[in-house]
């Protein structure tokens, strides 16, 4: 019975609850108090409105959308509604409702399709439950100040302390019936430390992403029943591969080995066996271990700790495929020719046995002719050899048809026993790493091509082309900054950005300009439609080769394996069309949150290693420009803002287009090469502030704002003198 459309035809608004009731009795026959459930169903959802006068009506005929809040540390927020761009909503327009929270909202102000204010108008649900802060002890009361300076403060009666100690970091679970008050109350259910000590803040951050960093009992009572030891009835069924020269690649400080690699040359070319452990046989579908994966979706990598997706005695036990012990695998058997094009390739079971456990590093040095490394690799230093040989033609093939490589070095934050942070510093990829690189993407675009022919449910990972308009914004940035492109017209054509990227190698603003290209583009998401990988310039993709750690992977094995098994087409297509769809929503959105979570130790780790340097000069790049200052990078990847009013005294137009902040006097763009002094480390915040060198800042000018409609609106920031005292104050705090 659709409710809605009798109100609507029989104009049943404006109606008290016992009204509307009586009315629709008349009208559908039903109860009343069947009607009272489903009426007030639908104004907890939001489909209708309840006013304060307690009268009824439709909340979409009244222009109302449902939304979820997203909140900004300055108050503002947006809001996200189905079948449209989202809402800005301003600080005096949010109402109460926090960082998450389902609401109702209106337009306010609308400038073109692009461009909607909206105002909160009722909050449906608040989805905030717990939060993290620091608890401190007041002379009339005691209370709880979030970490996310979004959130209010939260008043913590004594039978609620469990006796933390003043400035320690509690997780509080928020009394549900004051969140519409000014006094939100809540009780503390943990205590994670001392207030700005690495575990506690590192604690914080995983509880604050609601990140699962124990598992229940019964998860671990089902891994810890698994045997570490390969059941040898398995191999009967399986293909024994043990002979081979198995190695897994890995880091240094990997834990878990999910992939394994064996080659032999051939008259036409190369065999290549890409092992991939067999967690699927371990992990059964709807048990404990499967259903803690699921919502886990990922591991997450911290610099010093690890949240694995499964318990140690899988992810480090009977499915790592550690050397000197046999192992259960998924392979993938793939004929190439001398132009490594796949002849053929093929999934089977089978079981191995790795004979070495070799670092990235390792191999980099036998490349480099290490006469050490190469007398112990004997064995596997031919193989070697043709890993390299086949890894730069793959290379190359990709090239060829437009891959997307990014040199971003990534900053690697290295710390010693006692968790001290001893040092930052970029690290590029080399060619061990991308032997490794080529020959996975490799195995997975062949298991997606399979699938995908087979027409069978699966879940790909895609990266699709890049919106339109960041593709034009983006052209015009790179040609303001002298880099010529096409993008205008072959934007939605990979090799396009492959050129740009050789274009400007060995640029001094290199990595940055490459961050900027790669901000334009989409984030690489999981989905059951075959939608291709614009950045790999790849037909057909999909995550096959890490099951330890990554859900879609365990996934498809459970496919494939079922496939292998005989299980007919039909009735896999009947048995997962819904669950690949679950599963592709959910890993992309732990995904997520993973990223987040681990961006945000890194940068509390960062902001922690600053601190040693406050006052000391840097040189940097500008790597943002925004109306309230500039950031610049360090060459370690450190990232810190020089705020608007640190810079010389100018009046400022920002161009958004350009990216720029240009005066009278002065002009900032990105690219820009800066020397910096560290001028604070803020740890709570995860900020660093940087000053430019030699800057009198005894005045400030004013700033105007170009808005891309080409107008320009002036805001006058500071026009006050600043005080020789006051800045001595402020260098003296930092």
């Amino acid at each position: 019975m659709d409710l809605i459309k009798i109100i609507r035809e029989n104009k049943l608004i404006y109606l008290k609850l016992d009204s509307l009731t009586k009315e629709l009795m008349k009208t559908t026959g039903e109860s009343q108090n069947d009607l009272k459930l489903q009426i007030n169903s639908l104004i907890n959802e939001g489909t209708l409105y309840l006013d304060e006068q307690n009268k009824i009506s439709i909340s979409a005929d009244k222009g109302y959308f449902k939304a979820k809040i997203t909140l900004n540390r300055k108050g503002y927020g947006f809001a996200k509604v189905e079948g449209y761009p989202d809402f800005f909503v301003p600080a005096f327009a949010i109402n109460g409702a926090y960082d998450g929270d389902d609401c109702l909202v209106e337009i306010i102000s609308r400038k073109n399709d692009d461009e909607i204010e909206g105002k909160v108008v009722k909050v449906l649900h608040h989805n905030t439950t717990h939060i993290v802060g620091t608890y401190i002890i007041g002379k009339s009361k005691n209370v709880v100040f979030p970490d996310d300076e979004k959130l209010p403060q939260i008043r913590i009666l004594k039978n609620n302390s469990k006796n933390a100690k003043n400035n320690e970091k509690v997780w509080v679970e928020l009394d549900a019936d004051t969140l519409d008050t000014k006094d939100v109350c809540g009780k503390i259910v943990e205590i994670l430390g001392q207030a700005n000590t690495p575990k506690a803040e590192q604690l914080s951050i995983i509880r604050s992403f609601k990140l699962i960093d124990q598992f229940d009992t019964e998860t671990l009572k089902e891994a810890r029943a698994i045997s570490q030891i390969v059941d040898k009835n398995q191999y009967k069924q399986r293909l024994d591969f043990t002979s081979q020269r198995v190695i897994t690649i890995d880091g240094e400080d990997a834990r878990d080995f999910d992939d394994a690699i064996a080659v032999e040359k051939t008259d036409y070319g190369y065999k290549l066996y890409v092992h991939i452990a067999d967690v699927s046989e371990y992990v059964k579908e709807n048990s404990h271990l499967d259903k803690e994966a699921f919502k886990r979706g990922t591991s997450v990598y911290f610099s010093n700790q690890v949240i694995p997706m499964l318990p140690k005695e899988l992810s480090n036990g009977v499915c790592s495929l550690s050397e000197g012990v046999d192992r259960l695998v998924l392979s993938v058997v793939i004929d190439l020719n001398n132009n490594c094009d796949v002849v053929d390739s093929k999934i089977v079971e089978a079981v191995i046995h790795s004979h070495h456990r070799m670092t990235y590093t390792e191999i980099k040095n036998i490349l480099e002719g290490d006469k050490f490394l190469i007398e112990k690799y004997q064995d596997v230093y031919n193989d070697i050899l043709i890993y390299q040989e086949m890894s730069r033609k793959l290379l190359k093939k990709r090239h060829d048809r437009g891959e997307i490589r990014m040199n971003i070095p990534e900053p690697y934050i290295l710390e010693n026993e006692s968790g001290e942070i001893v040092s930052i510093e970029k690290r590029v990829q080399d060619e061990a790493h991308q032997i490794i690189e080529s020959l996975m993407i490799l195995t997975n675009e062949c298991v997606a091509k399979t699938f995908f022919d087979l027409k069978i449910p699966f879940v790909y990972r895609v990266h699709e082309k890049p919106d339109s308009e960041k593709v034009l914004r983006l052209s015009e940035l790179l040609q303001n900054m002298g880099v010529a492109n096409q993008l205008q017209i072959d934007g939605d054509k990979p090799i396009s950005y492959q050129k740009i990227i050789e274009s400007i190698k060995d640029n001094p603003s290199e990595t940055t300009l490459t961050k900027l290209i790669l901000r334009s583009m989409m984030k690489a998401r999981y989905t059951p439609i075959c939608l291709g990988h614009f950045g790999l310039a790849s037909e057909y993709y999909c995550h096959f080769t890490s099951p330890i750690r990554r859900y879609p992977d365990l996934m498809i094995h459970r496919i494939i394996k079922s496939y292998l098994n005989g299980v007919p087409k039909q009735d896999l297509k009947l048995k997962y069309t819904t669950i690949v769809s679950r599963a592709s929503e959910q890993s992309s959105e732990t995904e997520k949150i993973a990223d987040e979570a681990e961006r945000e130790v890194d940068d509390y780790k960062k902001a922690v290693y600053m601190t040693k340097f406050i006052g000391e000069q840097f040189v940097g790049t500008i790597s943002g420009v925004q109306e309230f200052g500039i950031f610049v990078e360090l060459d370690n990847g450190v990232e810190g803002l020089v705020r608007l009013e640190d810079l010389p005294s100018d009046e400022y137009e920002f161009d958004e287009r350009a990216m720029t902040l240009k005066g009278a006097k002065h002009h900032y763009t990105i690219g820009d090469s800066v020397r910096v002094i560290v001028a604070n480390a803020n740890t709570r915040l995860r900020q660093i502030d940087f000053d430019l060198v030699g800057v009198e800042k005894n005045t400030l000018g004013s700033f105007v704002v170009k808005k891309k409609d080409k107008r320009s609106k002036k805001l006058d920031m500071r026009t006050a003198k600043i005080s020789k005292a006051k800045n001595s104050k402020r260098k003296k705090r930092r």
